[in-house]
Formats: structure tokens, C-alpha cells, sequence
């Protein structure tokens, strides 16, 4: 190994390094809210919690909706300009508004300063996204490039599950507001980092681009790009499979509530129960991405059939989940709970579901860079991701108007948290239905992006 590729490999693992820090802090604050769903619920709505939900669920949906629209214009504009500055910017944006959400007053009015704090904040994510995956996709050979997008998958999980964590302990009206605090200066300081790496080249890793000796690789998108990417079947297919999002939405709205109304777990023990579901699915990431990418080498459909493999089987497990009524004795610790073979179960197919579905995240991302042109990605996955938010936004919505409608009709304060989850239930059979027309068609795309790769590479070796 020549000392100048020791160099180059040492500043792209710092790179994606400081990607890794930049997702992480994101996703800590966008995981805030279903830990601390009750605790706004008493501190904007006092008496009427119970049945202000669904103002809950509008305000996630608003945040994920701008998410959606800025991850669009930034994946336009990182596929013609430089993705670097798009995301500082967007940390910057996401940073600020975070502290700000940190001093929101108590009551009605909290509510609304809140709400429009954390639109704003929809807006910097949705600028942060897009650059963060295209540069990994540029920073990483194809064959190597799902396990570089389960590195990035890995930052999401641990950004969640350290936000769910501080969530749990942070979710009381006098503390709560530190935690958007905190996390808003530490997405400062993520963005501050961006200065120490150098931007990677677009398209420099792919196999058709290494013998272009001093000439680069100078295409950006087009206007009629956008056109052309819908007629490749895998990209159409894999962005209306964004229906697997409204079942996630779903279920981490309501989960925290779902674990304490039902099954008698508070959130603090529900933490621990998150925490090993959590580390379960960050292992799964790093096993299915890693098999993904051997698997491609001899198959270029595996990692299409491993994430709808990720896909179905843990629908089988949270149907076992729901199946399995049990309560936890009020006091019990954690051990005791775990004794009852009922609660065993049940909650052992939470945690192996993990395990399994976080396995579809890196071999989607690898997937969706593999079927599109170097300049058409961060286009292609930003329209993805905000299909993706659309879902996640759809989910709280749904839900919050599904408990308390069918709590207030039937008089229960529980049937609306089991209708809810098995509604996603029905939206994610319907998803592992729809991963089948990639399995047939993406051979015949990862062709077509291979042969105007080769072809582009001839034409600037001229």
C-alpha cells in the first residue's frame, strides 16, 4: 500500500466519519417525541391529554411533510452544486431551531411555538438527508457499497435509540425542553466538523470510471433527467415502497404509549426494552449489509431478495407480539418481568424483528445508488426519502385519529392503540408485496446504468 492510498483511505473513513456524527445527532432529536408524547400531551393540553393526541400526530406530519419538500430542492441542488455546503447549511438550520424548540412555554401556546419551531427544523433535516447518503455513495466502490450504507443505517439506529434513551429519562415537564436544548447545540457542532473533510468526486468509485486517468467525470442532472429516471421500473418501484414507512410511523408514535397503556411497562423500563430492540437492529444492520454486498458479487438480485426477506418475516413476528396479551405487575423489575413466559415471547419477537428489518435499510440505499447515473442519486434518493416522510407523517396521522376516535366511540382508553397497530400491520403485508416487481426488474437496470457508464468513460478518455 503506496503511503498516497493510506492517505486517501484514512480521509474516507474520516469522512464518513463525520457523516456518521452528523446522522446521529439528527436522528437523537428526531426521536424525542414519542418518548416524550405523554409529558407534551399534560404540558400543552393539561386535562384534555387524552384526547389531544391527534394534535400530536399533525405536528409530526407538518415536520415530516417540510422535511419532505426541502429533500427534494437539496437533492436537486446537490446533483449540480456542492453537496458539502448543502448540509452545513442544513445542520445549521436543523441546530438552531433545536435549541429554540427548548423554549417552548407551557399550555396551549407552547404548543403552537413548538409546532412551528419544529417545522423549521423539518426544513434542515430535509437538507442534511440527501448530501449525507449521495457523498457515501461517492465515497465507496460498488461492491463494497451496502455495507458503507449500513454504516449510515447504523447512525440512524444509534441516533434513535440514544434519543428514545434520553427520552426516557428527560420526558418530565420541568426536563424535557433541555433535551431539544442539548441536541440542537450538538448538531452545531456536527456541522462545524464538515470543514475538516474534502468533498468526495462524483462518481469517482465507479467501476466504468477508474482508467479516466486526469479527465473527471463532469455530468450533472438535466432537466429531462428527471424524466428518464421513471422509466427505469426498480427506481418507480422502489420509491412506491414507501409504504413501509406508514407502518413505522405507526408503531414508534405509538409505541411508548402502546408498552404503558396496555401491557402495564413504564417508560423507563420501556427504555431498556427500545435499548435491546435498538442494539438488535444496529447488529442486524451490519450482518445484512455485509451479506448483501458478498451476495451481490455472485448474485446482483440478492440484495433486493434480502430486503424483502428483512420485509416479511418481521411481520410475522409483530403479529406474535400482538397476539400475546400480558401485563407487567406494577413494581416489577425488568428480570421479573422477563420470567413470564407470556411477556418473553412477546417481547423477544420485538427485539429479533429488529434484528431482521433494520437489515432492508442498507441494501434499499446500496439498491436505489446502484440503478441510478452518478449525477441523477442525490435526485433520486432525496424523492425517495421524502416519499418516505410522507409515510412516516401519514403514520402518527392515522394513528392519533385512530385512538381517539375509536376511544371516544367505544368509550375505552386502550382499543384505539390496538386498532392502530394492527392497521400497520395491514400496510406492511401490503409493502412485502410490493418489493416483488424490483426482484424482476433490477437486473435489467443495474445493465443500463453499467452501459452508459462505459460509454461515458470512452467518450472522456478522448
Amino acid at each position: 500500500m503506496t503511503v498516497s492510498t493510506k492517505r486517501s483511505k484514512i480521509a474516507i473513513f474520516f469522512t464518513i466519519l463525520t457523516l456518521f456524527f452528523i446522522i446521529v445527532v439528527a436522528n437523537i432529536d428526531q426521536s424525542l417525541l414519542s418518548p416524550f408524547l405523554n409529558t407534551l400531551l399534560e404540558d400543552f393540553f393539561g386535562a384534555e391529554a387524552d384526547e389531544s393526541v391527534r394534535w400530536m400526530g399533525i405536528l409530526q406530519a407538518v415536520f415530516v411533510i417540510l422535511t419532505g419538500i426541502a429533500m427534494v430542492i437539496a437533492g436537486i441542488l446537490s446533483d449540480r452544486t456542492s453537496r458539502k455546503r448543502i448540509c452545513l447549511v442544513g445542520t445549521m438550520i436543523y441546530g438552531i431551531w433545536s435549541v429554540i424548540s427548548g423554549f417552548s412555554p407551557k399550555g396551549l401556546a407552547g404548543y403552537w411555538f413548538f409546532f412551528i419551531a419544529r417545522s423549521f427544523n423539518g426544513i434542515g433535516i430535509g437538507a442534511i438527508l440527501p448530501s449525507v447518503f449521495v457523498m457515501v455513495g461517492d465515497l465507496t466502490k460498488p461492491e463494497k457499497r451496502t455495507m458503507s450504507f449500513a454504516y449510515i443505517s447504523v447512525g440512524i439506529a444509534l441516533g434513535q435509540l440514544v434519543g428514545m434513551m434520553i427520552g426516557g429519562i428527560f420526558a418530565t415537564p420541568e426536563m424535557w425542553r433541555l433535551a431539544y436544548f442539548g441536541a440542537g447545540i450538538l448538531s452545531i457542532v456536527a456541522g462545524l466538523t464538515l470543514f475538516a473533510v474534502k468533498e468526495p468526486q462524483r462518481g469517482a468509485m465507479e467501476t466504468e470510471l477508474q482508467d479516466l486517468g486526469t479527465a473527471q467525470y463532469v455530468f450533472k442532472i438535466q432537466k429531462g433527467d428527471i424524466r428518464k429516471m421513471w422509466t427505469n421500473r426498480s427506481n418507480l418501484w422502489l420509491i412506491v415502497n414507501f409504504i413501509d414507512t406508514i407502518p413505522s410511523g405507526i408503531i414508534f408514535f405509538l409505541i411508548f404509549k402502546y408498552l404503558e397503556d396496555i401491557n402495564n411497562i413504564p417508560e423507563s423500563m420501556a427504555i431498556f426494552l427500545i435499548l435491546f430492540a435498538f442494539l438488535a437492529g444496529i447488529i442486524g444492520t451490519l450482518v445484512f449489509g455485509k451479506i448483501g454486498d458478498v451476495a451481490f458479487k455472485k448474485n446482483r438480485k440478492s440484495k433486493v431478495l434480502i430486503a424483502l426477506l428483512c420485509n416479511g418475516i418481521p411481520v410475522v413476528l409483530f403479529i406474535v407480539f400482538m397476539m400475546i396479551r400480558f401485563t407487567t405487575p406494577t413494581g416489577a423489575t425488568l428480570g421479573e418481568m422477563f420470567s413470564d413466559p407470556k411477556a418473553a415471547i412477546a417481547l423477544g419477537s420485538l427485539i429479533l424483528l429488529m434484528f431482521i428489518n433494520k437489515g432492508v435499510e442498507p441494501n434499499w440505499f446500496s439498491t436505489l445508488a446502484d440503478v441510478n447515473l452518478p449525477e441523477n442519486r442525490a435526485t433520486m434518493i432525496s424523492l425517495a426519502q421524502m416519499l418516505d416522510l410522507i409515510g412516516l407523517s401519514i403514520g402518527p396521522l392515522i394513528a392519533g385519529w385512530i385512538v381517539d376516535g375509536v376511544n371516544i366511540a367505544s368509550g375505552s382508553s386502550t382499543l384505539g392503540l390496538t386498532v392502530a397497530m394492527w392497521v400497520a400491520i395491514g400496510f406492511w403485508v401490503l409493502n412485502v408485496i410490493l418489493w416483488i416487481p424490483i426482484f424482476i426488474h433490477v437486473e435489467k437496470d443495474l445493465d443500463d446504468v453499467h452501459n452508459t457508464l462505459t460509454k461515458r468513460a470512452q467518450e472522456l478518455k478522448k
